[in-house]
């Protein structure tokens, strides 16, 4: 509830503490807590150079260890599996078990994202654009890390003909698959943020 004249911030701040709240709430679901939907949801979306453990921090704002034990709980309920990258031996890489893909058609924020769903159109896009305003402008704020999508990336480079596309960071091409896909390396193309 927001308090009788209230300025937009003040306001706006308390919604989005009740809706985060009431997010949280909903996501002590089907054997998880919020932090293993939250992991489990980035490890189905990211690319493949972000599906390692020290990106999942990253994403979560948390330290490698309290990452670690989050894995390792999603790893005991067989909805992740650890594998060596292909690329990199070094490398270990996060894979989404067919269980886990399972339990994400479950999703308990599908039901956030019907209310969503249920808004006028002009309204839902006016929340989309001005939230996703709100992160930006808060990841630049703090020297947070960015994260985005790959084709949306300052370090994307379109393929020629007949060439794949490629990671100017990494040096590295890039499947089709993770071109659509969080990175953990994402920088805007208007240039680096504070945390990119």
């Amino acid at each position: 509830m927001t308090k009788n004249g209230g300025n937009a911030g003040e306001n706006l701040s308390e919604l989005l503490d009740r809706i985060g709240r009431m997010a949280r709430g909903l996501q002590f679901a089907h054997g998880l807590n919020p932090a293993q939907w939250e992991s489990l949801r980035f490890l189905a979306c990211a690319n493949r150079h972000s599906r390692t453990p020290s990106a999942l921090a990253t994403f979560l704002g948390s330290t490698k260890g309290t990452a670690s034990q989050t894995l390792i709980a999603l790893e005991n309920k067989g909805l992740i599996s650890r594998a060596r990258s292909r690329f990199d031996r070094r490398v270990t890489t996060l894979v989404v078990t067919q269980a886990g893909e399972d339990l994400l058609r479950r999703d308990p924020l599908l039901s956030l994202e019907s209310a969503v769903a249920g808004l006028p159109t002009k309204v839902a896009t006016g929340l989309v654009d001005g939230l996703s305003r709100l992160i930006d402008e808060l990841t630049e704020r703090h020297g947070w890390q960015s994260f985005g999508i790959c084709v949306h990336c300052g370090h994307f480079q379109d393929p020629h003909s007949g060439e794949t596309a490629h990671c100017g960071k990494l040096k590295a091409d890039l499947e089709e698959f993770d071109t659509r896909n969080i990175c953990v390396y994402f920088e805007s193309c208007a240039g680096p943020t504070a945390g990119g």
